[in-house]
């Protein structure tokens, strides 16, 4: 337990620091280089994003849970899906390559994503690799990685991007970051667990993990596709200027996802247990789950929406104004983002994998549709418009399966939500009032007073919870 609370305490923080200094890089990107420059960029990185789902393909998810049970045969998976994914990245890159030249994108484009693709090869490379040392239990040296590898990109791009090099160049900052990753990687498993790295095929290690890996391959590609498609179909319709204005609202509202992460890190496997030993306990975990995430989801929600066009201003200058309407949209879809993360979590706990698998595709082609018929007519907040409701949809439709696992209180996650939507709302209030008389970060200290006042006032969290929390969390 002790090592297993350790593993989740480096990989917490090392998110948290992730999450910090890519925000800051971006943003520095987006005051430096304008809204166009910044959409050409961010297309790059998207479009390619989607490709390399189709270089994993769920192997390492499958990779990390088969070498865990049986660690004498890690060697043998490690070698087998590194061929695996040899093969599959060739394809993937070169179908990355035909794409972006059939759909006409001009020579700088093409070339950013050129390189952004060796990028996204080196990072699927890297993600097996590290999926050994979770396999054995050591997550330290991916923590450390991640970092190190963020802090690199901070250092390299900040250097081009003031030393007036080519927009290429800060695609080449994630390369070289990225690379000095699996070369990090490779040195850890040779010298601490003497691992060959070697690439070799069995084909009866192929099929099992194939076997396998099918309903986690087509999450991960409707889940990548939902996620990075919004930005596609945008500068394909709009333009990458239209791509630069929504890049703000989405870095800023997934800045946050680390925390429902974090928490169903640790909701997972007593999910699991739960289910097969004790459904009653299963379903007061579920639903102080649901709690908790609307306590912290709701108030970053209203707080940012009422203070989103302050924060543009602030860190991305006037240029991204048309931001603002945008981030409204999104960070409000935040509130469903973080519902979804426990009824997914909860469904493939509970062996409702393909439930789950057929819920993300569902939304996903909704979310296309919408995006097809809502850019045209609203623009950027079309694609935000979309993923309000895709969000939406992915919450209620897992939620409506939930019932058929365990009984869950309908009334308490009601009570719930509309007494937390009150104490938010109550200061989101309170924040509009202040900000409209003084300096927006005045606001900010009134919000941060008023709503856990409202909480205790509303009865919506008790000292008992409080404490029960705080347990939970040191668990």
């Amino acid at each position: 337990m002790a090592s297993t609370a350790k593993n989740t305490l480096f990989m917490t923080m090392a998110s948290v620091f992730q999450k910090v200094i890519a925000f800051a890089y971006f943003t520095l990107i987006a005051r430096k280089i304008g809204a166009s420059g910044t959409g050409t960029y961010f297309f790059a990185l998207s479009f390619t994003t989607v490709f390399v789902v189709f270089v994993d393909l769920g192997l390492t998810n499958v990779f990390i849970r088969e070498s865990a049970k049986a660690k004498e045969k890690l060697g043998e998976y490690l070698s087998t899906i590194l061929s695996i994914k040899i093969g599959l990245g060739l394809l993937s890159y070169l179908a990355a390559i035909i794409v972006i030249n059939l759909m006409g994108y001009d020579i700088e484009t093409r070339h950013l994503v050129y390189l952004s693709a060796v990028t996204m090869l080196l990072d699927s490379l890297h993600l097996t690799l590290y999926g050994s040392l979770r396999a054995l239990g050591e997550l330290k040296y991916e923590a450390m990685s991640i970092v190190g590898s963020q802090l690199l990109t901070l250092v390299l791009g900040t250097f081009f991007l003031y030393a007036g090099f080519p927009l290429i160049y800060l695609i080449l900052a994630f390369t070289i970051s990225s690379a000095a990753n699996v070369l990090f990687a490779i040195f850890i498993l040779k010298t601490k667990h003497h691992l060959s790295l070697r690439p070799s095929y069995k084909s009866d290690v192929a099929k099992h993990i194939a076997r396998i890996a099918i309903p986690f391959a087509l999450a991960a590609v409707f889940a990548r596709v939902y996620s990075y498609i919004d930005s596609i179909l945008l500068s394909k319709m709009m333009g990458n200027e239209a791509v630069g204005f929504y890049s703000i609202p989405y870095k800023i509202t997934y800045a946050f996802q680390f925390i429902p992460l974090a928490l169903i890190a640790a909701l997972y496997p007593k999910f699991s247990e739960y289910f097969a030993h004790d459904k009653k306990k299963l379903s007061q975990v579920f639903e102080q789950g649901v709690k908790y995430l609307l306590l912290i989801a709701m108030p970053i929600a209203f707080g940012i929406a009422v203070l989103s066009k302050d924060i543009v201003l602030l860190l991305y200058t006037d240029e991204y104004l048309p931001s603002v309407l945008p981030l409204q949209i999104l960070i409000i879809s935040l509130i469903f983002s973080y519902l979804s993360f426990p009824i997914g979590a909860f469904l493939n706990a509970c062996d409702k994998q393909k439930a789950q698998t057929t819920i993300v595709g569902t939304v996903m082609v909704v979310n296309i549709v919408l995006n097809v018929l809502l850019i045209p007519r609203l623009g950027v907040a079309g694609a935000a418009v979309a993923a309000l409701v895709g969000n939406v949809l992915l919450t209620v439709f897992g939620y409506v399966i939930v019932p058929k696992i365990t009984h869950v209180s309908h009334g308490y996650i009601a009570k719930t939500f509309f007494q937390i939507l009150f104490s938010a709302g109550g200061m989101a209030l309170a924040v509009y009032a202040v900000n409209t008389q003084v300096n927006f970060f005045y606001a900010i200290l009134v919000g941060a007073v008023t709503y856990p006042i409202l909480l205790f006032l509303t009865r919506s969290v008790r000292m008992g919870e409080l404490k029960e929390a705080v347990q939970f969390i040191k668990k």
